[in-house]
Formats: C-alpha cells, sequence, structure tokens
C-alpha cells in the first residue's frame, strides 16, 4: 500500500505550498520551519501541479453550481408564484408571474450563450504548462534572483 504524503497530510500543508510556490522558500528552510523532511518536501513538489488543478476546478464548479442552483431555485419561486396568482384568479398577478419566468428564461438563455461563446482555451490552466513551470521553477532553485524574477513572470501571466 502506498504512503500518504506527510507534507499533503500536514496541518499546514497549505502553508508549505504557499511557502514553495509563492514566497519561494528553500527545501531546508520549509523543513525547519514546518518540521518536515526535506525528502518528504522534495516528494512533495511532484503533487502541486495536480493540487493547482484541482483546486481551480472545484473553484470554477462551485461558482457555475452555485449560480445555476440559485437560478434554478428563483425559477421554481417564480413558477409557484403563478400557480398562486391562477388559483386566485387574478389576472395582473398572473400576468406579472408570466413576465418573471420570461426573464427567468431570458436569462438562462443568455447564460447559455455566454458558455457556448466561452471555448477558449486558457493555456496557463493546461496540465502540461502547469508541469513545465513547475519543473522550470524547480530548476531556477540554485538560483534565487532567477527563480523570483520567473515566478513574478508567471504570476503576471495568471493575472492577464
Amino acid at each position: 500500500m502506498a504512503m500518504k504524503c506527510t507534507v499533503c497530510a500536514h496541518p499546514e500543508g497549505h502553508a508549505i505550498n504557499e511557502a514553495l510556490i509563492i514566497e519561494g522558500k528553500s527545501l531546508r528552510n520549509i523543513e525547519k520551519q514546518y518540521g518536515v523532511g526535506y525528502s518528504a518536501v522534495q516528494r512533495h513538489k511532484v503533487h502541486i501541479p495536480q493540487l493547482l488543478l484541482k483546486a481551480q476546478e472545484s473553484l470554477e464548479a462551485f461558482d457555475a453550481a452555485s449560480i445555476l442552483a440559485k437560478i434554478r431555485d428563483l425559477e421554481g419561486e417564480t413558477l409557484e408564484q403563478l400557480q398562486g396568482a391562477k388559483t386566485d384568479s387574478d389576472r395582473k398577478h398572473v400576468l406579472a408571474a408570466i413576465r418573471e419566468q420570461r426573464a427567468n428564461l431570458e436569462l438562462v438563455s443568455r447564460i447559455s450563450q455566454l458558455i457556448s461563446d466561452a471555448t477558449t482555451i486558457n493555456i496557463v490552466r493546461d496540465p502540461t504548462f502547469v508541469q513545465f513551470n513547475t519543473l522550470v521553477v524547480n530548476a531556477l532553485e540554485p538560483y534565487p534572483e532567477a527563480r523570483r524574477a520567473v515566478l513574478g513572470a508567471l504570476r503576471s501571466l495568471g493575472d492577464a
């Protein structure tokens, strides 16, 4: 049975990842600061591209799911109001509920159009690109100034 990565299981695993990726701290500094083995941190660096991709996918899924759930709830409430207005034979409220339902359908249509138009490929999130970035940053470990410069340039790609 494969052993679990001690850095992934560490209570401050997120901080260790930040120290590696964002702060560019050396493995020795991380070893001392967090009480993890040098070789454990070295082995853990292989996981970082997958962790970054998972985090991004989770964030996107939550945002999209949250928005769609709110639209679904809004539509359900509108249809409920429409049924209530029909039962009361109140034409004014029936027409208002129909207008609201039409607006809901227009909203869903606009969102569907945005989704179909958004076929742009973001290379920054591509697993190969992430892996390449990790390899470059790791290779520059003996050259801290160059490493910081490359990390800064890579961060600016993510902001673009």
